[in-house]
């Protein structure tokens, strides 16, 4: 039906235009997809609750998240229609720029400083040799296999050492969190998660140096270009996180804005993700940068931040980080039916003999990665420091190799894969994450009572310096004058709860207290360190440059930058 106004025809009809259609059924089949992974991500938590208040440790959160991930990516893929199944699908610019990031910030800013520097030689001889063992020894096992020419592959060694760079990252996020329950030991807790963090850096830098290679004719003088165009992305990587980090230090420290905890907070994550995504933007690591960058702010913004501003961004970064992580967990689950192609057969990208050959070189080049490494540094500590113990007991190296399992950021490397063979090793390292966190996740606590490794340790003297750590003083108004203990009746007065602490975060600017001061033996105050007092002039002179900390003399054994805080001169 038409009505003919002059030379203006209005038309009735049912037609609706295309992109307006497009729009609606992309928006609700959109919220299904979120309304999915929202539910999922209760379930988990709600899981985690569970387990925890019935102290069932044998099964752990994350294994649930993969279950009830497979669970719905299974019903989605044989459900008709397939909208739902690629908004479900594993994006790795999704991984990259929105789940990641929050767990490696969180890692740096919640990092116990104390323990990883004391074993930074040891975490670095793992991320970076260790990673370098994994890389080649799985390309040269699934080259020797590909040569073979068994199940149809043909794959070229630059593929291969590609693919094994990918399967080289680590991701014990089911380990560490164990650890955190049952408390075990700092310095195997400190040395499992300091050689995650570097190693899932150093993984990417050697995917991406490798993937430069691709197409071109490779000579013994490219391995040494290969190396340079490493260290030279590391170098600057850590540099451009350390930079952003004490830049933003020195702008919390020569302005006003404790008075505006809001603007505060949003500033220093802000911060620390324009660090991240410039990283990337100039082809460098982000990870290296983000992580440098959380630990830098701990370090040295940390202490020129109001009270507010302290608590918020700690709990802020915990809570997306663990929203990342389970989501992490339930997107790999999903992935399994979700990725792979419908169109194909499944006998085309799913090669059972190629996965289990993958698995076991995995595992094989983790134990050479682990054993003789550890027997290096026991070597280095017995005849070069002359320590009469082991610094890697044998239970200590047996659980580093279990620790060895692998996460999304191979999955999301894999995303890159190129050539006839790319959908089958994408669904190779997908299936070998999967089955390293079911296999070695799912057993580890089992594994701590089997190597007697001690647990129950209270780690008191490496905290993270959180306000929570912090004895209660009387607040001074004066930056230079030292704390003074409280009187019992100040305590009662000063210590709040989340539901009175409106007058304790005032936005009326607030200065922070002092941390706690040691006393000499005749009863004097420690005095200011100076760099020929033993801790450098790095700590000695940019410490009270960028941040409101003063370095203290500490008593024998302890940090010499008060309770819980450790000086890094080895950082830079």
């Amino acid at each position: 039906m038409g009505i003919n106004l002059g030379s203006i025809t209005i038309t009735a009809g049912n037609s609706t235009p295309t992109g307006t259609r497009g729009a609606e059924d992309e928006e609700y089949y959109s919220s299904w997809s979120l309304f999915l992974v929202c539910m999922l991500l209760i379930l988990s938590l709600l899981t985690s609750y569970y387990l925890q208040i019935k102290r069932i440790r044998a099964l752990h959160e994350t294994l649930v998240s993969i279950v009830a991930g497979m669970t719905v990516g299974l019903i989605v893929r044989l459900a008709p229609g397939t909208m739902i199944r690629e908004m479900l699908t594993f994006k790795h610019t999704l991984f990259f720029n929105l789940l990641l990031p929050p767990i490696i910030l969180n890692s740096g800013y919640e990092l116990k400083q104390e323990n990883f520097f004391r074993n930074f030689g040891s975490i670095l001889i793992f991320a970076f040799f260790g990673t370098f063992i994994s890389a080649v020894g799985v390309g040269v096992l699934v080259y020797i296999y590909s040569f073979l020419g068994l199940e149809s592959l043909d794959i070229t060694l630059l593929e291969c050492l590609t693919f094994g760079s990918t399967l080289s990252a680590t991701d014990p996020v089911t380990i560490l969190a164990i650890f955190n329950q049952y408390k075990v030991d700092p310095k195997l807790y400190s040395v499992i998660f300091g050689e995650s963090l570097l190693n899932d850096a150093v993984s990417i830098v050697m995917y991406e140096t490798l993937s430069q290679f691709h197409g071109t004719e490779v000579y013994l003088s490219s391995i040494f270009h290969g190396i340079g165009i490493f260290l030279l992305s590391f170098s600057v990587s850590m540099a451009l996180g350390v930079s952003f980090g004490l830049g933003m230090s020195l702008l919390l420290k020569h302005s006003s804005l404790h008075l505006y905890p809001s603007i505060e907070t949003c500033l220093v994550a802000l911060s620390a993700y324009t660090c991240y995504f410039f990283s990337n933007g100039l082809s460098m690591s982000g990870i290296v940068s983000l992580l440098f960058c959380g630990i830098t702010l701990k370090h040295y913004a940390y202490h020129t931040m109001s009270r507010r501003t302290q608590r918020a961004t700690k709990y802020i970064f915990a809570t997306l980080a663990q929203l990342s992580e389970n989501f992490i967990f339930i997107y790999l689950g999903m992935a399994l039916f979700t990725s792979a192609p419908i169109s194909e057969p499944v006998t085309s990208y799913v090669k059972p003999l190629f996965i289990t050959i993958t698995t076991i070189a995995v595992i094989f080049t983790r134990y050479a990665a682990v054993f003789p490494l550890s027997e290096g540094i026991n070597f280095f500590h017995k005849h070069a420091r002359g320590q009469r113990t082991e610094e890697l007991p044998h239970s200590y190296q047996m659980m580093l190799f279990w620790a060895g399992l692998r996460g999304a950021v191979g999955v999301a490397l894999a995303a890159g894969f190129q050539g006839k063979n790319a959908q089958i090793m994408r669904t190779t390292v997908l299936v070998v994450v999967v089955l390293t966190v079911v296999l070695f996740g799912g057993t580890t606590a089992r594994m701590l009572e089997v190597l007697g490794i001690r647990t129950g340790v209270e780690d008191e003297a490496a905290g993270s310096s959180d306000e929570e750590d912090i004895p209660i003083y009387t607040r001074s108004y004066n930056h230079q004058a030292q704390a003074t203990p409280a009187s019992p009746i100040a305590h009662q007065q000063t210590v709040f709860s989340a539901a009175s602490s409106d007058s304790f975060d005032s936005d009326t600017g607030e200065v922070l207290p002092m941390a706690p001061t040691t006393h000499e033996p005749d009863g004097h105050p420690p005095r200011p360190i100076s760099a020929a007092a033993g801790i450098g002039w790095f700590q000695a002179f940019l410490l009270p440059l960028f941040s409101n900390r003063k370095p203290v003399e500490a008593h024998p054994g302890q940090g010499g930058w008060g309770r819980g805080v450790v000086s890094v001169p080895q950082l830079i």
